[in-house]
């Protein structure tokens, strides 16, 4: 390319030419340029200058294409034809994008908030399609390259555009297969997310750490996503941050366990990312999930623990 752009100007010489030959006459290729007919002999001309060969055969009756003027023709239309593609592609995916609403998430928030809320989202935004990034273990900073993001952060921590979502209350839970079972004060069964030290059950819970009573027993997972399933199918007890296990604590397939919740002194929070210009659906959509969780809080509170602060 650099080649070219030293040999040739501009490319006006060759676009009027292939229009001369695709139109199959200089006067066809003046009106569309908004040229004169001298105009575009000129510009033909230049090309066969500095080519060196005629790119049309003159005769009396008009101009037609030489061997090498086929040859330029060709190369001239493929060319075209491949970045007349690419444009096509890259405003088709522009299109496209400008309905895509990208979300910096946890696995178990989208397998266990999220996902049964699809189809009610997609009544409520029916143009948008979701697009989620997810992420493993704790989540820390913001991506860029993402609308919103779902982040744990104390109030006074302020971004440009925030939403809080929820407040950090955790709780031991578990399916009531498991605790319909255990029918003695032995030990239990933990569920323990590998990100946090097990002290956290003694903080966040009356179940004590872990291995402090005889008879317990503790599975270690490195996702809270599968912690969580384990937890559904009556394996043990987990602990369930609200942001996540809302609608399994309503709907009955979690329950909790013991008689305190821990509340935090952070929030789950949604913040928009990135540092194009703020769009308003995004912040519509932050919305929605703010009002569908102040639904959950407002029908868990004669569920949960006094403790939870509800």
């Amino acid at each position: 390319m650099e080649e070219f752009s030293r040999r040739f100007a501009s490319l006006k010489p060759f676009l009027v030419f292939e229009c001369a030959a695709r139109c199959g006459s200089f006067s066809a290729a003046a009106k569309a340029f908004n040229i004169s007919q001298p105009s575009v002999s000129r510009n033909v001309a230049q090309l066969e200058r500095e080519l060196g060969v005629a790119l049309f055969d003159r005769r009396p009756t008009g101009a037609e294409l030489s061997d090498a003027g086929r040859e330029l023709f060709h190369a001239i239309t493929q060319g075209m034809g491949t970045i007349m593609r690419t444009i096509n592609e890259i405003e088709r995916r522009r299109q496209e994008d400008a309905g895509v609403v990208s979300l910096s998430v946890s696995g178990s928030f989208v397998a266990h908030w999220m996902a049964p809320r699809l189809a009610a989202f997609s009544q409520a935004f029916p143009e948008v399609r979701l697009r989620f990034h997810l992420m493993s273990g704790l989540m820390r900073g913001l991506p860029e390259d993402v609308d919103l993001a779902v982040r744990t952060a104390a109030p006074s921590e302020q971004a440009a555009r925030t939403w809080d979502f929820a407040p950090e209350v955790v709780l031991p839970v578990s399916s009531p297969g498991y605790l319909a079972a255990r029918r003695t004060a032995g030990g239990h069964t933990f569920l323990h997310f590998s990100d946090h030290a097990r002290e956290i059950w003694k903080e966040m819970s009356d179940l004590g750490t872990p291995g402090d009573r005889e008879g317990d027993v503790c599975h270690e997972f490195d996702d809270y996503s599968v912690a969580l399933q384990a937890a559904l199918d009556g394996s043990g007890v987990a602990l369930g941050w609200l942001s996540v296990t809302s609608r399994l604590l309503l709907e009955g397939r979690l329950v909790p366990v013991g008689g305190r919740a821990h509340r935090a002194e952070r929030v789950h929070r949604l913040i928009e990312c990135g540092n194009g210009v703020p769009r308003e659906i995004v912040a519509d959509i932050a919305q929605w999930l703010v009002d569908r969780m102040k639904d959950d809080l407002s029908e868990l509170r004669p569920i949960l623990p006094r403790s939870a602060g509800i």
